[in-house]
């Protein structure tokens, strides 16, 4: 197999500070900026704004306020829903004292005596009979598309 070639780089031969420089001009030293404090204060600075960071801005600050206007109605609509619920409860328990109240008031005993000298009978000494009731089906309703096949197919016959 062929040994490849050692590669020599240039920079093995460059000694730095050999090349020639080209002429250049002496920088000169900068002196120090010295301003009197009025004319820095007389110095107007601009200031760019951004459309879109303003109008982005604005819809931020439009949705901050809705969500906050939706958390006062959710607190006041579940502050309502809170007194509604103990209102019902409350006539529910009124409810159920009244009831019980209205059935101590009459007497069973009394109602079955008045409802036999009516001629009422006792369910236990009634003939009963089933009755099996069977639902007729519908008669299909023909569609305005099935009227228009039906058409159709009569005028090819």
């Amino acid at each position: 197999m062929i040994q490849k070639p050692e590669i020599q780089y240039v920079g093995q031969f460059y000694v730095h500070g050999s090349e020639a420089r080209a002429l250049e001009p002496r920088k000169q030293q900068k002196k120090p900026k010295t301003r009197l404090p009025l004319a820095r204060l007389e110095k107007i600075e601009t200031i760019t704004i951004d459309p879109v960071a303003i109008a982005s801005i604005a819809v931020a600050v439009v949705m901050l306020i809705a969500m906050v206007l939706g958390l006062v109605r959710l607190y006041s609509d579940w502050t309502e829903y809170e007194r509604m619920s103990d209102y019902v409860s409350e006539l529910k328990k009124e409810n159920a004292d009244l009831a019980r109240e209205y059935r101590d008031s009459y007497d069973l005993e009394d109602v079955r005596s008045k409802a036999l000298g009516m001629g009422l009978v006792p369910a236990d000494q009634v003939q009963t009979r089933t009755v099996y009731v069977t639902m007729p089906e519908p008669e299909p309703e023909t569609t305005w598309f099935e009227e228009l096949v039906w058409f159709w197919n009569g005028l090819w016959e």
